[in-house]
């Protein structure tokens, strides 16, 4: 009879992000950041023909830069 080596699977490490993906996430959540909070300078004829009220600029500029999520306006999108 042979002798059977049983192997054990590796422990599965968390992947860690890779340098470019990295800066990629930090790079898009200043620019949502920054663009949010340009949102805030646009008048209120701007706003409307993005289809936005004041409240909706006001709720877009108060999220996390790295909530990259698409707008929620209440309309059941999402």
């Amino acid at each position: 009879m042979s002798a059977r080596t049983v192997s054990r699977p590796a422990l599965a490490r968390p992947a860690l992000p890779s340098l470019p993906s990295l800066w990629d996430g930090l790079r898009r959540a200043w620019v949502a950041h920054r663009t949010r909070r340009q949102l805030l300078e646009l008048d209120e004829h701007l706003l409307h023909d993005l289809g936005l009220s004041r409240a909706d600029a006001w709720r877009e500029a108060r999220r996390a830069p790295w909530d990259l999520d698409p707008i929620r306006r209440g309309r059941g999108i999402g």
